[in-house]
């Protein structure tokens, strides 16, 4: 269609099994759309220029991930938090979890600041969060010219020797060579809201990844990262408009899954290892609202009378690897609609309004060195979404 825009002891909770808020329209109000005409049809799609880390909608829901201590040793950090409702996403979301999505670690300091990213007031290393879990070794592997500097020009690791007695004249490779067991002491000893970014040369030009456990920092502990627009990562955000459907009636929770009615009548299911939807059909008797589709080409297009069902009522199976076990195994059935950084879920219908609610759903991921990648079902969320009312477009992606 053409639119023409016009303007192992893993134990977790979380409470979206069987009680999934239904989303007002004004909770999602402010998100930045872009209106799109195809005919009689209208589309509003997100504005990804306007839209980043910090703009999304609080949590509507609380949970927890419990680590054991074996598993948080084989991964060299713990990832293990919790969260409450009305957190914002990007305090609960770590930079492991999605950079398969958007690839974050690629960038410095720089540039994220390049992109437009403006702070309000002089940033430390306090506000660079993973600087609390380096070591001077660390901060070598990361920066390695910082060996042919003179410790002298490296106020914070001069600091840090002196503090232990160590004679600071000499560049840090000399320093480390006379004595190497300077090599394990934690900047975490210093009071990193007195040092600025520039203290520790060439820090805002080395890629996030190259620091030790980056995985577990926090969007929000980057400066700027969580200000960075989707379409601006180094992976850019999928916009999804590639599969678009007519969202043309909605019905409610007196619908039920029919035997008739199974896998080839929907769009919505589980997401796999390889980060396809696979369609799952609700059961047989249980309870099925759903969002029923229509097609731009008519009764002979492929998503006219399709399903996409609400993740109030139906739960899937979702993750892989050791964190499957998360939440039961189980996340709202729903689509990959703009690639795996998060689920979107219809998370309710009104039929009253004729309104379709949806939320975004996120997961936990991690890569274990030798065990691979792993992930937690989609089980953070609902973030509240755009809503769609009968009669318009739908962004379904590619999935």
């Amino acid at each position: 269609m053409i639119l023409k825009k016009t303007v192992f002891s893993i134990v977790s909770t979380s409470l979206i099994a069987a009680s999934l808020l239904e989303l007002p329209i004004a909770a999602v109000a402010e998100i930045p759309t872009v209106t799109y005409t195809s005919g009689k049809y209208q589309l509003k799609s997100p504005d990804w220029s306007k839209i980043n880390w910090s703009s999304l909608d609080p949590l509507t829901e609380p949970g927890y991930l419990n680590v054991s201590p074996e598993i948080a040793a084989k991964l060299g950090y713990n990832p293990s938090r919790s969260w409450s409702a009305g957190q914002n996403i990007d305090s609960v979301v770590m930079l492991g979890d999605v950079d398969e999505a958007f690839a974050q670690s690629e960038f410095t300091l720089d540039d994220i600041f390049s992109r437009g990213v403006s702070q309000n007031s002089p940033t430390t290393l306090k506000d660079f969060g993973l600087i609390k879990w380096q070591n001077i070794g660390s901060l070598v592997k990361a920066i390695p010219n910082l060996k042919n500097i003179n410790v002298d020009r490296i106020k914070p690791i001069q600091d840090l020797l002196r503090s232990k007695g160590i004679f600071t004249g000499a560049t840090l490779g000399e320093i480390l060579y006379s004595y190497p067991q300077a090599s394990k002491l934690s900047l975490s000893q210093l009071d990193l809201s007195k040092y600025p970014l520039s203290s520790i040369p060439r820090l805002t030009k080395t890629k996030i990844n190259k620091f030790l456990n980056w995985q577990q920092s926090f969007i929000n502990q980057v400066p700027g990262l969580n200000k960075v627009p989707f379409d601006k990562m180094p992976q850019p955000i999928n916009s999804g408009l590639d599969v678009v459907g007519i969202a043309s009636v909605v019905l409610g929770k007196s619908e039920r899954g029919d035997s008739r009615a199974r896998e080839n009548y929907f769009v919505s299911g589980k997401v796999t290892r390889a980060n396809k939807t696979v369609v799952v059909a609700c059961g047989v008797g249980q309870e099925c609202p759903y969002l029923e589709l229509g097609d731009v080409a008519g009764t002979q297009g492929n998503l006219y009378g399709k399903r996409w069902a609400s993740g109030s009522s139906q739960q899937v199976d979702g993750g892989f690897g050791i964190l499957q076990r998360v939440n039961g195994g189980k996340e709202p059935t729903g689509r990959l609609v703009y690639g795996s950084g998060f689920k979107v879920v219809l998370t309710g219908v009104n039929e009253s309004t004729g309104t379709a609610n949806f939320g975004l759903f996120f997961r936990i991921c991690m890569n274990f060195f030798l065990g691979g990648k792993s992930c937690t079902p989609y089980f953070i969320g609902p973030v509240p979404w755009v809503p769609v009312r009968e009669n318009d477009l739908v962004i379904l992606g590619r999935g």
